[in-house]
């Protein structure tokens, strides 16, 4: 058969190999009778592809756990998964409040993984400091670097994930630099850069214990706010790599001035953890909350998981402060629904890590929803994990590396 239009024979072969790939990842332990029913290719062409990586070290074949022979009596049915062990994946996320860096395998699970403070502000020391901790990692790990496929950084802020350059970020001394670049020419891997929550959506999607739909919206709620789409199992990045900048979408006109983007009333200046303290320093200032006042003359500052303590124990101005905040998102989560109608819309923050803002996110949503009933519009909320955006990073990597 001639390939189609446009594409060599060549070309035809790795796309054939990428899709036999994508199969065995997403429905693994699989049979090649599955990857032939799934893609429509011949078997002689399934085999011949399996039988390159089992020869590498990639792909093993398995048994079924209760294996009995093909029906006639004929040869038993051999499964095919990766081998997760074959390779692993640095990832490592500059956030707001922690630098995370963790070694995973092909299925995510973690080697090896740290925390460490912030990292410097000033762009050349923030270099040297990542490359430190990197090369520290994966030390730790004993792996030969043979066996690592290359290192993911995400970053809050606009990256160009196709340059590796910073077109805006929560440090200003890192923006228009070749960040992407100036890592691997530091380091002796490869290395891919890219928007943070982009990397968390991707780690969703891959090393998730509960199969993600190809298409769905990846909401966080951090510092700052995103929303990176995953559309028919690819990551959307937009023209110029800014899909996902939820954040700035205006929602309260006249409302508060965003720091970030200047504007009055976007969703990080109602909505974000910045916004949130901000909130509850002025309440604390205002008299409106003892327990606030307390909190910052015994801490010296306020923090998201005060807050949280503060509306547990019932403390009103905490309570109508995250009330609202939780309201706002939920009317943006429900213009998501209604724009788009993503299968799915996984939740990561920690503010929802309180029962009482995952109920009233949903009341919001539902509320606000146009066209879709409430069982339709489907909402997950992650457990908060300091680490999910380092293991994102390293899925990043391993989707690259062995996905294409």
């Amino acid at each position: 058969m001639a390939p189609p239009k446009g594409m060599s024979l060549s070309d035809v072969k790795v796309q054939n190999i990428r899709q036999i790939k994508r199969v065995i990842y997403y429905n693994a332990p699989v049979s090649r009778q599955r990857i032939t029913d799934e893609l429509g290719l011949t078997l002689p062409s399934i085999t011949t592809a399996v039988s390159a990586m089992l020869a590498d070290g990639t792909l093993e074949e398995l048994l079924p756990a209760r294996h009995t022979a093909s029906a006639g009596g004929g040869r038993q049915v051999h499964l095919l998964d990766f081998r997760s062990n074959a390779y692993y994946a640095v990832g490592v996320e500059v956030g707001p409040y922690r630098t995370t860096l963790a070694i995973t395998d092909l299925r995510g699970h973690v080697r090896c993984e740290e925390i460490i403070p912030v990292a410097p502000a000033d762009y050349g020391a923030m270099l040297d400091y990542l490359c430190s901790a990197i090369d520290r990692l994966v030390r730790r790990s004993e792996l030969e670097p043979a066996r690592i496929y290359g290192i993911g950084v995400g970053f809050p802020g606009f990256i160009d994930n196709k340059t590796g350059i910073t077109r805006s970020a929560n440090r200003r001394q890192w923006i228009h630099k070749p960040l992407m670049q100036d890592l691997h020419d530091r380091l002796t891997l490869p290395v891919w850069a890219d928007n943070n929550a982009r990397m968390r959506a991707v780690g969703r999607e891959m090393f998730s214990s509960s199969r993600a739909p190809g298409t769905f919206a990846y909401f966080f709620v951090s510092k700052g706010l995103a929303c990176p789409l995953m559309i028919e199992n690819l990551l959307y990045s937009g023209h110029r790599a800014s899909a996902g900048e939820i954040g700035h979408n205006v929602i309260l006109p006249g409302g508060p001035v965003c720091p970030t983007c200047g504007k009055r009333g976007c969703l990080e200046a109602v909505s974000s953890e910045s916004a949130i303290l901000l909130a509850a320093a002025q309440a604390a200032g205002e008299g409106k909350s003892a327990m606030l006042a307390q909190m910052l003359a015994d801490h010296g500052e306020l923090s998201t998981e005060l807050l949280l303590e503060a509306q547990r124990q019932g403390d009103a101005a905490v309570c109508d402060i995250l009330r609202s905040a939780v309201a706002y998102l939920g009317m943006e989560i429900a213009n998501i629904f209604n724009f788009i109608s993503p299968s799915l819309i996984t939740v990561d923050g920690l503010i929802f890590e309180n029962q009482v803002n995952r109920d009233g996110l949903m009341r919001a949503v539902h509320q606000n929803l146009f066209g879709l009933t409430p069982d339709e519009a489907k909402v997950e909320f992650l457990p908060f994990n300091k680490m999910s955006g380092a293991y994102g990073a390293a899925a990043f990597v391993v989707r690259n590396c062995l996905l294409g």
